[in-house]
């Protein structure tokens, strides 16, 4: 059964897999909000304080009174700024082609509590406009103010307004703030490149690591065979091409795990297969046979894939003599299997693709081969067509010990390969072990084993 738990490692290895997606949809968020406050036609903020003062009272008492009164009106002197009354002299005296209603939202009144103070705050475009506005408010307030509060007995208001500090054309813009634009855009791009990530992992069923592969299917995992860099597709026979390098060492390693997997049970004849078509199984087998073939073990590669043979390809060989013509008898398989020069590999081809694939690998002369096969080598690896395509590995599991199954990080699936397994399973088959082709690279491993192949090269 597939593990479709999140855990925090699984996260984390979600967002390393998409950095990339992360920082471009962080750079372009910064991009989209710098460029939006760029667009937009700036504002300046200014302000202007007055502060209202009794006209009458002689005693502590009077004087206590009336500025309670005072405090209590200064919520309606504030709504009256933002008024017709006030505003109207304003757009007159301005010139300014606008409402007291769309002027009004360029207003706010601040009102602190327990005082007589009242701020005007008012916003335009440009700086020296943004002062005028205030102080043009603060002046018409004040005369409203004047006319509109009761009249001592000397005649004079009640209650009046002087202005405290004059608005001043602010230095700075109040909006849009470039930099915390920015830094809020890239924010939020960086969150939905995360969310993305984490999506798009939740719906990716691929297998691209060892860790995911164990928890994916119920079967033991024998290594791991990381890309090349530059083979966009098959690497060709890397280990004779680079026996030093990283890839021949996990050939190695898999040579190594598959002797611990057959402890139990000496295990000669190897299929080599696949889920689906193009996960590397030919390459695969190829280089496993020539890294079995290197410890001096007699080895026979054959190519049984007789829908698309790929083994005399991989090898640059003939192959029109081979599987096909050794199993209907036009040959025997001591003329038709091809040796390796200086190595104990020898190839049997898959000869002519025939119209009948699956009756001539269940024949009685199949099996003969495979028995005699086993008797003169120490390993007999069939590199068999993939198991979700034909039946043709299915029908062929009672005649091997066990099959190597190649998962493809980059396409297989989890239920592909599930569905595969199963089906491999039900037809008798023993899986011997998985094996991930085409992982990922680890980086900080690739200078050591630079360096470790410089030394042995010298020596």
């Amino acid at each position: 059964m597939a593990d479709s738990s999140w855990t925090l490692a699984r996260i984390w290895a979600a967002l390393k897999k998409m950095w990339l997606v992360i920082g471009l949809a962080t750079v372009l968020g910064a991009g989209i909000a710098f460029g939006i406050s760029l667009s937009t036609t700036p504002t300046y903020l200014s302000r202007a304080t007055l502060y209202f003062s009794i006209g009458h009272g002689n005693s502590g008492s009077d004087l206590n009174q009336g500025t309670t009164y005072a405090q209590n009106q200064m919520l309606s002197f504030a709504q009256l700024a933002t008024s017709s009354r006030v505003l109207d002299p304003v757009i007159q005296k301005m010139g300014l082609d606008t409402t007291t209603t769309a002027l009004a939202r360029d207003i706010d009144i601040v009102t602190p509590n327990d005082t007589l103070i009242l701020e005007i705050r008012a916003t335009a475009a440009s700086p020296d406009k943004a002062a005028a506005l205030a102080n043009a408010v603060a002046a018409s307030l004040s005369t409203v103010v004047d006319d509109l509060s009761p009249s001592t007995s000397a005649g004079s208001p009640s209650i009046s307004a002087s202005l405290v500090d004059k608005a001043v054309p602010p230095e700075f813009q109040t909006s849009p703030n470039k930099p915390r634009d920015t830094i809020l855009g890239a924010l939020v791009g960086a969150v939905v490149g995360v969310v993305l990530s984490i999506v798009w992992s939740l719906f990716d069923s691929r297998i691209p690591s060892e860790a995911v592969l164990r928890g994916a299917v119920d079967a033991p995992t024998l290594g791991s065979v990381t890309r090349v860099p530059g083979a966009a597709g098959n690497v060709g026979l890397i280990v004779t091409r680079d026996p030093l390098g990283r890839t021949s060492e996990e050939f190695r390693r898999i040579r190594s795990a598959l002797s611990y997997a057959a402890v139990d049970r000496r295990m000669r004849r190897i299929l080599i297969t696949s889920s689906s078509p193009g996960e590397g199984k030919s390459t695969f087998a190829a280089n496993l046979a020539l890294t079995l073939a290197a410890l001096k073990s007699r080895v026979l590669l054959i190519d049984a894939d007789l829908r698309r043979p790929r083994i005399a390809d991989e090898f640059g060989i003939e192959g029109a003599i081979g599987l096909t013509t050794v199993l209907v008898g036009e040959v025997s398989f001591a003329d038709a299997k091809l040796s390796r020069p200086g190595t104990t590999l020898d190839i049997l081809p898959a000869g002519a693709v025939p119209p009948n694939p699956a009756e001539l690998l269940t024949s009685d002369a199949m099996q003969a081969l495979l028995e005699e096969a086993s008797v003169d080598y120490d390993y007999v690896v069939l590199d068999a067509p993939p198991i979700s395509s034909v039946a043709d590995a299915n029908l062929m599991s009672p005649l091997v010990d066990g099959a190597i199954v190649i998962v493809d990080a980059m396409k297989t699936h989890r239920s592909q390969l599930s569905a595969a397994l199963q089906s491999f399973q039900a037809a008798g088959g023993r899986v011997i072990g998985l094996v991930l082709n085409r992982a990922r690279r680890p980086r900080h491993t690739d200078v050591y084993y630079a360096e470790w192949a410089a030394r042995n090269a010298k020596q």
